[in-house]
């Protein structure tokens, strides 16, 4: 299974969206999208922030947010 971040970046890419798109949807600053595909979550502020940006970002991109979270919890 593929690392939160890519999985996010390349559902994102596939649906040709920018992160401006992505952060526009959202409403989270481009920086912490950028910082989530690079699977670097410490911008979001700790695990309850961490979730809560993966469903946000899962519901725009099209992945389903549960599983984003658990492949989150368990690497």
């Amino acid at each position: 299974m593929n690392v939160v971040g890519e999985q996010i970046a390349s559902a994102r890419t596939s649906r040709g969206l920018s992160v401006e798109d992505v952060a526009a949807s959202t409403r989270l600053r481009p920086v912490i999208i950028e910082a989530i595909e690079s699977n670097d979550f410490s911008l979001s502020g700790g695990d309850a922030y961490v979730i809560g940006h993966l469903r946000m970002i899962a519901d725009a991109v099209g992945l389903d947010g549960d599983a984003l979270v658990d492949d989150y919890k368990r690497h």
